[in-house]
């Protein structure tokens, strides 16, 4: 199904553009060590608070049971963790929640979050995902939007937002009032922004709404990282493996148009990638090998961050299952592996 992005104007304000930053002048002579460095001419990603996390893998809080997360803090070190999904409230009203059915201080989830949190972990709060009513769509306006992602941040009590904007299911969301939320956030919070974006196949890289979301955010001013979904796709040829990194890079050259004011390095540390362990649900599979590769490849190439979905299906329980499953990977894995293969990227064996 097509999805019809709405990017209408929204009555908020003036929002900034960015100025083009053009090559600088050099006297005569060359420049000093002490002059500043050229700089490329045309739009660069706007400067401001990035995301810290290094490896981000996501908790679905919608799909019972809720995991111990302190088994996983236990058993591989990995603490830091994206909270996955606020949505709008009880009949799509502009109240986040989680999953559109649990409220946000629910103690259970408030539990886990707080011995995570005990054991050094960082929160990122993930707006969006494949299924429920979009805040996005819900709020009005961006100062509602803006207000409504400033709640459930301060719920968790962290600065890192993910907004994972799935547009393939018919959603009409405003990418101009997304970007704009996210402006207001970082000028009063200092919020650290992810843009969670859909890509469309090797060759196609990044979706077309995921494209105008990274432009609409740049023209509002926004800092982010732009996490690829390197999964729900299909190719033709080679290994899945080879398909991830395949549009990854895709996707990582698109961006290098969208911000070419960038060097390709910057543009690259502004980059993450995220992928489905075990059995897709469109018929992949991601094997350890397959996740290897991909985390090999983000931390060769300089990649900001790596991405996995999801903390609850990194166990071996349920191999050779022929559909994919929200508790376990499909495939036969020790406990936790997609984890530490992930950790990888920031503490290579």
């Amino acid at each position: 199904m097509v999805a019809v992005l709405v990017t209408g104007p929204v009555v908020t304000g003036e929002t900034p553009t960015p100025e083009p930053a053009f090559a600088h002048d050099h006297a005569a002579g060359g420049a000093s060590e002490d002059a500043p460095r050229p700089r490329r001419p045309g739009v660069a990603a706007p400067e401001g608070p990035l995301p810290t996390v290094g490896v981000a893998p996501y908790v679905d809080l919608t799909t019972p049971p809720l995991p111990t997360l302190t088994d996983m803090a236990d058993a591989t070190g990995q603490a830091d963790v994206v909270l996955a999904f606020v949505l709008a409230g009880e009949d799509g009203a502009c109240a986040p929640t989680w999953g559109g059915t649990t409220p946000l201080t629910d103690p259970a989830v408030g539990g886990r979050i707080a011995a995570l949190k005990a054991r050094g972990g960082t929160m990122t709060v993930s707006s969006g995902g494949a299924i429920g009513d979009y805040l996005e769509a819900a709020c009005p306006d961006a100062s509602s939007l803006a207000r409504a992602y400033g709640a459930a941040l301060d719920v968790v009590g962290t600065d890192h937002l993910d907004v994972d904007v799935e547009t393939d299911r018919g959603r009409e969301v405003s990418v101009r009032r997304i970007a704009e939320a996210l402006a207001l956030l970082q000028r009063e919070r200092g919020t650290r922004v992810t843009l969670t974006v859909q890509i469309d196949g090797v060759d196609e890289g990044l979706s077309a709404d995921a494209q105008e979301l990274v432009r609409q955010a740049t023209t509002a001013g926004v800092a982010a990282r732009v996490n690829l979904m390197v999964m729900n796709y299909t190719y033709d040829g080679g290994t899945w493996a080879g398909a991830m990194i395949g549009a990854a890079r895709t996707a990582v050259r698109q961006l290098e148009g969208v911000w070419p004011g960038s060097e390709p390095a910057e543009v690259r540390r502004r980059t993450g990638v995220t992928f489905m362990l075990g059995r897709n649900d469109m018929d992949m599979t991601t094997t350890p090998a397959d996740a290897r590769a991909v985390v090999d490849e983000a931390r060769a190439a300089g990649y900001g961050g790596v991405g996995l979905w999801a903390v609850a299906r990194d166990n071996g329980s349920c191999p050779g299952t022929e559909d994919e499953a929200d508790d376990c990977s499909g495939i036969a894995q020790a406990p936790w592996e997609f984890t530490r293969i992930a950790r990888g990227f920031t503490a290579p064996a």
